[in-house]
């Protein structure tokens, strides 16, 4: 994300840099998309096809995230700011996935047919079709993988 041009990304930059800059302490946990994405990806669709980027992500459940900001705010060690040139904590999912294919995974589920398109005219998608969605390094990588949130899901 520390990449990112446009869009989303350069908004989340300014939201972070604005929160740790500020007068009161700020914690902040970059996290990869969550699974949950995939399925608003198909409600947006129009027609009987939803076309949906071929980005490569890691992507994690809403229910990890969750449980991590729990530890990070709750973590009596955890500094109120990165250090100067420590990375900010990311956590993503445990295996590099193809949002497309995650999309198609779940519309079949759904009966809505996904085509994976390698540029959807968005902001920053050469950056996305990358990998910079990715997380970095230093991030934590916990499951479950897509297949299996999806396998719990009704």
């Amino acid at each position: 994300m520390d990449k990112a041009t446009a869009g989303f990304g350069v908004a989340k930059q300014v939201h972070e840099e604005l929160n740790l800059s500020g007068p009161l302490p700020a914690r902040i946990l970059r996290a990869a998309q969550f699974h949950e994405f995939v399925g608003q990806l198909l409600d947006w669709q129009q027609g009987e096809v939803a076309y949906v980027p071929n980005w490569p992500s890691r992507l994690v459940a809403c229910r990890t995230v969750a449980e991590a900001l729990v530890d990070l705010a709750t973590d009596p060690g955890a500094p109120d700011q990165p250090a100067s040139g420590t990375p900010i904590p990311e956590i993503a999912g445990p295996r590099k996935e193809i949002i497309s294919e995650a999309a198609g995974l779940l519309g079949a589920r759904r009966g809505i047919k996904v085509v994976g398109v390698d540029d959807p005219g968005l902001p920053d998608a050469e950056y996305a079709a990358g990998g910079g969605l990715l997380p970095g390094p230093h991030a934590r990588l916990a499951g479950p993988t897509f297949r299996e949130w999806l396998a719990t899901q009704p």
